[in-house]
């Protein structure tokens, strides 16, 4: 059984399930604002401005373009069936979880910390089209756990260096107060059950299976 296949099978047992609810609710109830309050008094995105380059690894438009541009150059440049299915499922893997991000965004309207910082506004607000609602969950930790749970399933070998490096660019989005922990939590979590649907469906219908066949096994 892979990585990914062992990860998947732990994270959706019923206990594991309840725990990571009761963590987020938590984190809504008691966590967030003071956790918030007390990074930005750190004034990090000047005291370490890294992060605001470092927490760009998230931003989902690269990705959307720049695999879905790969998937086309290996299926009518440079002719290579492996890796033409390798980047249709990366892609599948980033722009899936993001769609459904931001139709919970939007639906409901959480606001961002930057509004409870400047007028003390807390919570969520059901229906917003205006991005400081969006804060639930986090688009960045979703683009990017995508991308790593994907990689993950491609090169199994690499999981846990996939896995860091997605969590740390997710925690640069608490650092820099731009999302509540609870946001980052439950956008990795929602992320990790929707790449394992995604890789279950593809399964059943036998698609793009070069990209997924170690992911089984």
């Amino acid at each position: 059984m892979s990585t990914f296949s062992r990860f998947l099978k732990f994270m959706t047992k019923p206990l594991v399930v309840v725990i990571c609810l009761l963590t987020i609710i938590l984190c809504i109830l008691y966590v967030d604002k003071p956790l918030a309050e007390f990074l930005n008094s750190m004034n990090l995105r000047t005291n370490f401005s890294f992060l605001n380059w470092f927490t760009k690894l998230g931003l989902g438009i690269v990705y959307f373009v720049l695999l879905f541009i790969a998937a086309l150059f290996f299926r009518y440049v440079r002719k290579n069936r492996l890796w033409e299915e390798r980047m249709w499922f990366l892609w599948l893997s980033v722009i899936v979880p993001s769609t459904i991000c931001v139709f919970l965004k939007v639906m409901l309207g959480r606001a961002r910390p930057s509004l409870w910082f400047e007028s003390k506004y807390y919570g969520f607000f059901g229906l917003q089209y205006h991005a400081p609602y969006w804060s639930f969950p986090s688009g960045h930790t979703t683009t990017i756990m995508g991308l790593a749970l994907g990689l993950c399933v491609i090169f199994p070998r690499y999981c846990y260096t996939f896995l860091i490096t997605g969590f740390l660019v997710a925690a640069s989005r608490v650092l820099l107060t731009h999302h509540y922990l609870s946001d980052v939590l439950t956008a990795s979590y929602i992320t990790f059950l929707e790449v394992g649907l995604l890789l279950w469906v593809l399964e059943k219908k036998s698609w793009l299976r070069l990209a997924w066949k170690d992911a089984i096994k």
